[in-house]
């Protein structure tokens, strides 16, 4: 792997994981159409860039990790409802560990027609949810965090989401917005439930590396891969949430129709 290709994949993967536009369906799709082997990077170079972008997270919702750990600590009532829901959030992922899940998961990332489907999901989503107008909350009210039954769904959408095409900040902010948590706090819950589910992803795969040789890319590559993941990640993640409490999750939508099209036609050429 060269330095440019580092460079495409880590800011592919830094726009895709936070634009809800569904890394993993453009990462299968960049595999099939532009010669990228699946294992091109290796489970080492796939941690990098993940861990870049989960780096993102943690310094952009910084002051919020911190606020919730000690509040949680010192018996707030927000705090607590939120680390709740973070958890509850969590579980469904469990349900993408099972082999007979994951080997259909597996089989959806060679199949471009399934990922553009996907995509086209993912498109009406966030059509749907566009006009859900909830009025904003206090922010320090413990009320404008997502309730248990909120985080139980919300964590289903995000498990629906493992599925190539389904972008996961797409599923879980637009459920997040049909169940009546406005714009800002539903991003906000989204992108905390993320951190979670990409440290969860990085941990298998680093698990996994275990039982597998080490790939044989310079070491140059994965800085400029890391680098490209976190610079683009923020620049995404500021893009997303900026968009979002100003014009929704619609201008999204033309885009993903388009390619979810074309991958739908292309996919059987």
């Amino acid at each position: 792997m060269g330095i440019g290709m580092a460079a495409l994949l880590g800011a592919l993967q830094g726009v895709a994981e936070f634009l809800p536009i569904s890394s993993s369906g453009h990462l299968s799709l960049a595999q099939r159409w532009l010669g990228i082997d699946a294992q091109a990077g290796g489970h080492t170079f796939n941690i990098i860039v993940h861990a870049g972008t989960l780096l993102a997270v943690l310094i952009y919702y910084r002051r919020d990790l911190v606020q919730l750990v000690g509040g949680v600590w010192s018996g707030d009532d927000r705090a607590r409802r939120l680390a709740l829901g973070l958890i509850l959030g969590t579980l469904p992922l469990a349900v993408a560990l099972v082999p007979q899940v994951k080997a259909l998961l597996v089989a959806g990332e060679s199949s471009p027609r399934f990922v553009g489907v996907c995509l086209l999901v993912t498109a009406a989503l966030l059509g749907f949810t566009h006009r859900r107008v909830v009025p904003p909350s206090d922010p320090d009210d413990p009320n404008s965090v997502p309730g248990p039954l909120q985080a139980v769904i919300i964590g289903v959408a995000q498990l629906l989401a493992a599925a190539p095409g389904i972008s996961r900040s797409g599923a879980t902010i637009a459920t997040a917005l049909s169940l009546g948590v406005d714009r800002s706090q539903s991003a906000r819950f989204s992108f905390l439930l993320s951190i979670p589910a990409i440290l969860g992803a990085t941990t298998v795969e680093a698990l996994a590396l275990l039982d597998e040789p080490v790939v044989d890319i310079p070491l140059a590559a994965f800085a400029v891969g890391f680098v490209a993941s976190f610079v683009v990640g923020m620049a995404s993640l500021r893009l997303l949430l900026t968009l979002l409490v100003r014009v929704g999750l619609l201008p999204y939508v033309p885009y993903l129709v388009i390619v979810g099209i074309l991958a739908i036609w292309l996919g059987g050429n």
